[in-house]
């Protein structure tokens, strides 16, 4: 800047003939210098608020970059904890999955064990009451022999008798 406002008040002028009002020109020069001094002021006023605002602008533009940061690492972070927790949910899937194969061949192979048993069981249940009618069939052949007073025989035996004279009622086959 070329003039400062105390160049602006102590400026002399050439003495003239017939030349201004010194006093006026005195006063003319002490205003401007008072406006020259309060244009100075605001603009160094304005060169601190506008450091002031680029070091603001510089603060936030940091923190912008930083929340943006943040951001794309919460969304990376987001994501791979979907994915993560997609393929556990797919291994998760394909054990339960596997298990209940597994758990269903195990009750098949029970139902083929207890189908087998029941088989063999009817089958023991069928030789128990043959024998049993055997043994019935011995005791009463036995009691009719030795106390036929007290056994006579069955109804169907003598209708038999009837039927086929002469047949013994002992012979096992009938």
């Amino acid at each position: 800047m070329k003039y400062t406002p105390l160049d602006i008040q102590r400026r002399e002028f050439e003495k003239a003939f017939r030349g201004v009002d010194k006093d006026e020109v005195r006063t003319f020069l002490h205003e401007v210098a008072g406006e020259w001094e309060e244009v100075l002021q605001e603009n160094q006023r304005m060169r601190a608020e506008v450091l002031d605002l680029r070091e603001r602008l510089q603060q936030y533009q940091e923190q912008d970059r930083i929340f943006r940061e943040t951001l794309l690492h919460a969304q990376k972070t987001r994501e791979d904890l979907l994915e993560s927790a997609n393929r556990e949910c797919v291994l998760l899937i394909k054990e339960a999955e596997f298990r209940g194969e597994e758990i269903t061949r195990e009750a098949q192979q029970k139902v083929v064990e207890f189908e087998a048993n029941l088989r063999s069981m009817k089958l023991e249940r069928i030789r128990v009451l043959q024998e049993i009618d055997t043994l019935l069939g011995r005791g009463r052949r036995f009691l009719q022999e030795e106390a036929p007073e007290m056994f006579p025989p069955a109804d169907v035996t003598r209708l038999l008798e009837d039927v086929f004279p002469g047949a013994d009622s002992q012979d096992p086959s009938i």
